[in-house]
């Protein structure tokens, strides 16, 4: 039985009086109104009900009726039921702005800000950037003293709005499981339409439009379900759409909405109008024909889109690696490379530029492929080596490695059935050969499986409390993720024993002198990751030179020994080409001087964005700068870990999500472990 937490209060005081409570003294302790006590009353009836209960008005007190048995148990429940979690401000905005467009109705701010758990200001507060977002769509936000908030906007419009909005904040897995195992969620989106509606509609839409359609992720199914529910709650309070034209193609569509309409009349008579049938044929067509493909405007465009895609098989079939499957990857390496045609970007500097010089160490073969083929399609675009390393990142982000031996099962959940759950797929297959047996499954499809048939569960999207230990990973298949599909496997041995291969990593090494370098580089290590902080930088400048010189304020004079050198070195390394992280919101400083006494990673948020060039020449509003720092004279050691962290921020997108927002603890534990695997990979000889 799901509850909001109003619900729970109410329910809670009728059960600590059960000789009634009057309408007026339920008011006061919930801070409500009249009307929208009635509301709650009238939502709860369908829920108490089921549980054999209900809630009477005796002589003007309200009380809770039903055996002591079933109000025991409701207690209990509201006891158990967990707290809804804090939403960010960004989802409390979504959520002010869904519950003012599915209702006309004003809302009170004291209401939204019980329902919302923030206090009335914070509510008003939201509404300005509510207004400002919602302005764009042309909806115009109501305020009217005494009365509440509420939308102007048309029909058409207000609905889909509405379902964007549930559609971009609920996981596809909670949405399941909400409708097929009546799972108590306290997500504020699924409960703004009614559970049963949901269920209704999606058991009638499966009898009569997606037996007819082919939909390609389980996105489309939640949406058209929404779709379809959104105008069922408007038509039935007498809200219809109007000059909704029939689109091209789309009679059998309309035939397939008539049929579930036909269906829903056994359940409940609704009135809907030809513009209503029409706007849900044409989303139903949307949802059975959605792909994906890129356009060009002129041949121009066209015709280096052929030539990238040539290059990219080229280096695929130089590699034995196949670059091919992410239209992602062709997209950005397309447009970088257009810009470069277009000389729209000022080329990098032929001069060496360390968080990019790594690369080529790392990635030799793929460099010298990317090298050996550039002139071939592309001789009228010179590049500096700077500029050709560049190109080697975007490679580089898509190639991973490892192998092992061993016979397993898998299952793939995914949002959909065909493109990200092929390329995951492949991609299994090719980096784990001990894999032989691979299912694809939809979330929708999970309850029809026997779970403990798989070894391994490897899914695109969260599965909160999913029954199974399960790996999250993106459909690509990053070189952290294969790390960690490793080492869960690796927990596999007992069960799949392997031949010892002690004698085969027998050598002529000194393993005195190479375990001493193993410890010494593991306290350098330790030592560094327990040095890294993240610090805000309270109202800092919009001026970078100011900004530089507040971070290495915050640096201890143990480490820094002297700043205005330390700051001039950073300044001419910016000067020298962007440090912008492309895609994000971070900028990776960094410069070794005889004034830096040891290596540090240390980390500034700052209040005030500043606005740089990241390295593949777009401009950011950066946020988060990453500070490195490092003596005059590496060791080879020391190069090599503080390598290691530029490499973790600028090769993997998921740790590239990790650096943007994640707190200092995540940070530290993410690092902990790169080092960690690397030194026991050097300890086992992999």
């Amino acid at each position: 039985m799901f509850l909001t937490d109003r619900q729970k209060r109410l329910l809670s005081i009728l059960t600590r009086n059960p000789s009634g409570v009057s309408r007026k003294e339920l008011e006061e302790q919930l801070d409500i109104s009249r009307r929208t006590l009635y509301r709650e009353f009238s939502e709860l009836k369908n829920s108490l009900l089921k549980n054999n209960l209900e809630i009477i008005n005796h002589k003007g007190s309200y009380q809770l009726k039903g055996d002591l048995q079933d109000i025991e148990k409701i207690k209990k429940e509201i006891r158990q039921v967990k707290e809804q979690t804090v939403m960010s401000i960004s989802d409390r905005e979504n959520a002010i702005a869904a519950m003012l467009l599915i209702d006309n109705e004003p809302h009170k701010i004291i209401e939204l800000a019980l329902d919302l758990k923030v206090s009335e200001a914070t509510i008003q507060n939201d509404l300005n950037t509510v207004e400002k977002s919602l302005a764009q769509y042309k909806i115009k936000l109501v305020r009217k003293k005494g009365v509440g908030v509420s939308l102007e906007t048309s029909e058409k419009i207000r609905r889909q709005l509405f379902v964007k909005i549930l559609v971009d904040n609920i996981n596809e897995y909670d949405f399941f499981e909400y409708l097929n195992k009546k799972e108590n969620n306290s997500n504020i989106f699924l409960s703004l339409i009614d559970r049963d509606l949901l269920v209704k509609i999606y058991d009638l839409l499966k009898q009569s439009v997606f037996n007819q359609i082919k939909t390609s992720t389980d996105q489309q199914i939640i949406e058209l379900i929404l779709v379809f529910a959104t105008t069922i709650k408007r038509a039935a309070e007498g809200h219809n759409l109007e000059d909704i034209p029939q689109e091209k193609n789309s009679l059998k569509y309309q035939g397939y909405v008539y049929r579930f309409f036909a269906l829903y009349a056994a359940h409940r008579q609704l009135k809907v109008n030809q513009s209503d049938i029409n706007y849900l044929a044409n989303k139903t067509m949307l949802a059975s024909y959605h792909h994906f493909s890129l356009s060009y405007d002129n041949d121009q465009e066209l015709e280096l889109s052929i030539q990238v895609k040539q290059f990219i098989e080229a280096i695929s079939n130089e590699v034995k690696f196949n670059f091919q499957k992410n239209p992602t990857f062709i997209k950005r390496l397309t447009q970088h490379i257009y810009n470069l045609m277009k000389k729209r970007v000022t080329l990098l500097p032929d001069s060496k530029i360390e968080t990019l010089a790594v690369l080529t160490e790392k990635f030799k073969d793929l460099y010298q492929a990317i090298e050996s083929y550039w002139p071939q399609y592309f001789e009228r675009i010179e590049l500096t080596s700077s500029e050709m390393q560049l190109i080697l990142l975007y490679f580089a982000k898509e190639y991973s490695s490892g192998q092992s031996n061993r016979d397993f099962s898998a299952l793939v959940v995914c949002e959909n059935g065909i493109g990200t759950s092929a390329i995951l797929s492949a991609r299994l297959k090719q980096k784990f050969p001990e894999i032989k047996a691979i299912k694809i499954s939809r979330v929708s499809k999970l309850n029809d499986l026997d779970l403990s048939s798989y070894d391994l569960i490897l899914s695109t999207l969260k599965l909160n409390n999913f029954s199974r230990d399960y790996q999250l990973v993106s459909p690509l298949l990053l070189d952290n993720e294969i790390s960690r599909i490793k080492n869960y496997l690796r927990t596999y041995e007992q069960k799949y024993p392997l031949k010892s291969k002690q004698e085969e990593v027998e050598s002529n090494r000194d393993l005195v002198d190479q375990l001493n370098k193993l410890s010494i580089n593991a306290l350098f290590c330790a030592e560094l990751v327990n040095g890294v902080r993240v610090q805000r930088l309270k109202d800092n400048s919009e001026d970078l030179i100011a900004v530089i010189q507040e971070c290495l304020a915050h640096i201890d004079s143990t480490i820094l020994k002297k700043r205005r050198p330390v700051v001039k070195k950073l300044l001419e390394r910016v000067r020298l080409a962007p440090v912008g992280l492309p895609n994000s919101k971070m900028a990776l400083l960094h410069t070794s001087s005889k004034e830096i006494s040891r290596c540090l990673f240390t980390i500034f948020d700052l209040d005030n964005e500043i606005t740089m060039q990241a390295m593949d020449h777009n401009e950011i509003q950066v946020k988060r700068i990453l500070l490195m720092l490092g003596p005059g004279e590496l060791t080879k050691e020391e190069q090599a870990a503080m390598n290691l962290i530029s490499s973790m921020i600028i090769m993997d997108d998921s740790n590239l999500e990790l650096f943007t927002d994640g707190d200092q603890d995540k940070i530290k534990q993410a690092i902990a472990s790169e080092f960690f695997n690397n030194i026991k990979s050097k300890l086992l000889g992999d």
